[in-house]
């Protein structure tokens, strides 16, 4: 695991905040190196979602992805069945949390309602023309976890998400 790579894929996400770049590469840096000490660690967290028995390698790598994020507030998970304009809402959210100066328009012209992967579809068309890509975050549920980088970044984030061994759609 190249440790500058990891820093450089979890700031896509972190932006400028370095306390919270090393508090996420630390955590990730653990799932990467020692599976069974991460899951030891981090045991409480992972026993509210439901997890007590071992991971594999690759479910956990991506379960201490988006639990690092999230702990940071720089992921939104919701359910399959959430309507677009609540995906847009936790995509503001990060957005907040990210400091970036935009926002999405929650009214997601006129297809608030739709749900299921289209609304994924509604977010990532209000998100493109404000120069940015959605990210999904690959979970093994019927929830949808959720983030999002800037599109000058999207071959970036993917190509550090696969030398990494991370699973990632990018819009």
């Amino acid at each position: 695991m190249n440790q500058e790579n990891l820093s450089c894929f979890v700031q896509l996400f972190t932006l400028n905040d370095a306390e919270a770049t090393q508090r996420v590469s630390e955590r990730l840096a653990l799932a990467l190196r020692d599976p069974a000490a991460y899951q030891e660690q981090f045991a409480e967290e992972l026993a509210e979602r439901g997890i007590v028995t071992a991971l594999p390698a690759q479910e956990l790598r991506d379960l201490a992805l988006i639990d690092a994020l999230l702990t940071e507030e720089l992921v939104w998970e919701s359910d399959w069945k959430d309507r677009a304009a609540d995906l847009v809402y936790g995509i503001n959210e990060t957005l907040t949390q990210q400091r970036r100066a935009i926002q999405l328009n929650e009214s997601c012209q006129g297809r608030a309602q739709v749900t299921g992967p289209e609304a994924l579809d509604v977010v990532q068309d209000m998100a493109e023309p404000a120069g940015l890509a959605v990210v999904l975050f690959t979970l093994d549920s019927d929830s949808y976890a959720l983030s999002i980088v800037a599109d000058a970044q999207v071959e970036e984030a993917r190509k550090l998400a696969k030398e990494l061994g991370f699973g990632v759609t990018i819009y």
